[in-house]
């Protein structure tokens, strides 16, 4: 995820310079000409973008924000660096083609990318719209990653809808809820808006411990851990509900609050998640609590910054015990949310 020394010294730690009015085909003759840095595309949009190339030649382009981005997957043609700037701490997200075979191919796409996101009107939503493009370019030509979840992905999957359609909705409204749900995109955190993140967890009654899946997961600031009991039946009991019917719910309560539906089945797919599969109606989940924690500078947490350099894809487990001290209340919990 981190570039090597090379990079992180050379174009993503410098300053990039502005040009005028750009298309990729003078983007393709300004590397024909010997451009090897990054240019910055518009420094008056909301979400900063960059292009260029490398010593080689090859194409690369990226986004600028002060927010971690997500790691969108697109190709093996196409390396992807995520990167903190340490003159500023901003974050770089570059996407550089290995296959110059490709060529036109990939500056449609950042074509695309930047004709979206210039659109947007904070960086949240730039970055958002640009996770989107990636995921549909994606989708345009791979075969359906559509596939049945595991009985624990679907625990969390009803954890994340549970917490942003039924909770978080009730304050900002289930439109700007789907807006933030990144989690599916690949982002540290499931929910990320532009004063919070929240990373939420499902967990047993009996579950002692949380499993997170990297070291970026909690690293950051204004990163609230959201934790829900889930409990699971094989029978229809009451306050219980399917997975296919939640998904329903939570994407109708979208539609009627005049949202984007098509973002909201975007991320499911993302997810590979298929509302038609019928194993999905034979198992009924409930939510019996959620618990709020504060991640701040005392948190137990392992971040990209704690450990040693060349040690990266850390996972590993929190003792609930030991994050009593950090417990909030919902109110606090969702206060940010304005």
């Amino acid at each position: 995820e981190q570039g090597g020394p090379e990079v992180l010294d050379g174009r993503l730690r410098g300053a990039v310079v502005t040009t005028p009015v750009w298309t990729p085909e003078r983007w393709q003759e300004e590397v024909r000409q010997g451009l090897v840095s990054l240019r910055e595309l518009d420094p008056a949009l909301a979400t900063r973008m960059v292009y260029g190339a490398d010593e080689v030649g090859r194409l690369s382009f990226g986004l600028i924000t002060h927010q971690p981005p997500g790691l969108p997957q697109l190709s093996d043609a196409v390396a992807i660096v995520r990167a903190e700037r340490e003159h500023d701490g901003t974050w770089i997200l570059l996407l550089t083609l290995d296959d110059a075979r490709f060529s036109e191919v990939f500056m449609r796409l950042c074509s695309h990318v930047h004709s979206k996101v210039s659109q947007s009107e904070t960086e949240a939503a730039g970055l958002a719209t640009a996770m989107e493009c990636f995921a549909e370019w994606r989708q345009l030509f791979q075969a359906s990653k559509k596939r049945v979840l595991s009985l624990e992905e679907c625990r969390g999957l009803f954890a994340e809808l549970d917490f942003g359609f039924n909770v978080l909705s009730q304050r900002v409204g289930p439109s700007v809820v789907v807006e933030g749900w990144q989690g599916p995109y690949g982002s540290d955190q499931d929910f990320q808006f532009l004063d919070v993140h929240y990373e939420v967890k499902s967990r047993h009654a009996t579950t002692h411990a949380l499993r997170i899946a990297s070291e970026y997961q909690l690293d950051g600031d204004n990163i609230i851990l959201v934790c829900v009991e889930v409990a699971d039946s094989a029978k229809a009991l009451p306050g219980f509900i399917s997975l296919t019917d939640l998904v329903a719910q939570s994407k109708g309560l979208v539609a009627l609050d005049g949202g984007d539906v098509e973002v909201f089945d975007s991320a499911l797919d993302e997810l590979g998640f298929d509302p038609s599969e019928e194993v999905y109606r034979q198992t009924y989940f409930s939510s019996r609590g959620l618990d709020y924690y504060a991640v701040d500078d005392q948190f137990p947490r392992i971040t990209p910054r704690t450990v040693a350099p060349g040690v990266s894809g850390v996972k590993y487990r929190l003792d609930l015990t030991a994050l009593d001290e950090f417990a909030i209340d919902g109110e606090t919990a969702l206060s940010p949310m304005k």
